[in-house]
């Protein structure tokens, strides 16, 4: 059966997503932890593209201990797929929604005090009761109480019947470069706290402040728990080698839909941004800004093609996206073509697309749209 015959009427667009790399990354970093240093694994944006449910569902069976997302609604999906262990939410609540995380066994941050009243409230109401971590800011003020009000909430915490504080945290705002001196002085203040409040009787079984940087660059910042995400999804967030050996999860990857020639001064795309200065070979994609390919690699990008480097030319547009396969002779309609991850020796990363497009790989995975199929490779290597 050729190419065309067997899409079954599906664009050929797709990101292929190996839960044997996400275990295996996971499995590398608990060896990399001290034994009493629990994990928190972040899979807020659904999973930073990669798949809130699949990765959930893996990251369950390796026991891990605590899942981290955003808000309510990614950890309702949670619960809805069946998986039990303790889900935290980073952005707490909103009004109205304490109910939803009492029934659902939740973990809210709470970093303001009406959160914590109407936590409290709903929980007497509810008789059952709910536990939470407290954010403290540090430096980095985004969410988090002052530091002069945390004891106030810890030792509220402890005279509350129903709203348990289970754990303390803070975020660090520079720890992908270590000698921002930032870092010392977060973990300082954070540190402080602590001790204050053991020095008051408070004490709290969860102490956690390392993001994926963190956790390389400030091992300072390990405490009783570390909040890997870009990390586990194999994607280096520093920009320097990591020393743990971490694999990319997500590879993205297209077709050729049409293959043209264009003679010596055409111009290519929207807005005429590219003109070729030879006569050229032109292939089309099906893939554009929509899916998550973003603008600001047009005429910047590359993509992999019969194992070579092929660049994007023109401005890349809403569901196409053209490259130059001049070089690449033998390139014909339904070709298979990488955007992101390996193809024969070459291979190109998130970490690198970022940089192409002016930002953070962060951005470039949880970009990919949904209407991208996601495929799972599981733990027999079948999809």
């Amino acid at each position: 059966m050729n190419f065309l015959n067997s899409l079954n009427g599906k664009r050929p667009t797709w990101a292929e997503v190996d839960l044997n790399r996400l275990e295996r990354n996971f499995l590398a970093l608990r060896r990399f932890l001290p034994e009493h240093v629990k994990i928190v694994a972040v899979i807020k944006a659904d999973a930073y593209g990669h798949g809130t449910i699949p990765v959930a569902q893996r990251l369950a069976k390796l026991k891990v201990d605590m899942l981290a997302v955003a808000i309510l609604e990614e950890a309702i999906c949670i619960r809805q797929a069946g998986i039990r262990c303790p889900v935290l939410l980073l952005n707490g609540f909103w009004p109205g929604q304490e109910d939803e995380i009492i029934r659902h066994e939740l973990t809210p941050a709470i970093y303001r005090l009406q959160l914590l009243d109407q936590l409290e409230q709903a929980a007497s109401s509810a008789k059952r009761n709910v536990a939470y971590h407290l954010k403290i800011n540090t430096g980095m003020s985004r969410l988090g109480v002052e530091l002069e009000e945390a004891l106030m909430f810890l030792q509220r915490g402890v005279k509350s019947s129903w709203a348990h504080c289970e754990g303390v945290y803070t975020h660090l705002s520079s720890a992908e470069d270590p000698q921002n001196p930032s870092n010392e002085a977060q973990i300082r203040r954070f540190r402080e706290i602590l001790t204050f409040a053991e020095q008051s009787g408070i004490r709290v079984g969860w102490r956690h402040a390392a993001n994926s940087a963190g956790i390389l660059n400030l091992k300072q910042s390990w405490l009783d728990a570390v909040r890997p995400g870009l990390m586990l999804y194999g994607v280096n967030p520093l920009q320097t080698p990591a020393e743990l050996s971490i694999n990319p999860v997500l590879s993205w990857k297209t077709r050729v839909m049409q293959v043209r020639s264009v003679k010596s001064g055409s111009a290519i795309g929207y807005g005429n941004t590219y003109t070729v200065r030879r006569d050229s070979m032109i292939a089309a994609l099906p893939v554009g800004y929509t899916d998550g390919l973003l603008r600001s690699l047009s005429n910047r990008g590359q993509v992999l093609i019969h194992g070579r480097q092929a660049p994007i030319i023109g401005t890349i547009s809403m569901d196409l996206t053209l490259i130059d396969v001049t070089q690449v002779t033998s390139a014909q309609v339904g070709d298979e073509v990488v955007l992101i991850g390996k193809q024969g020796d070459q291979e190109i990363r998130a970490e690198e697309v970022g940089r192409l497009a002016g930002t953070i790989p962060y951005e470039i995975l949880c970009r990919i749209g949904s209407r991208v199929p996601r495929i799972y490779i599981d733990g027999s290597g079948s999809s």
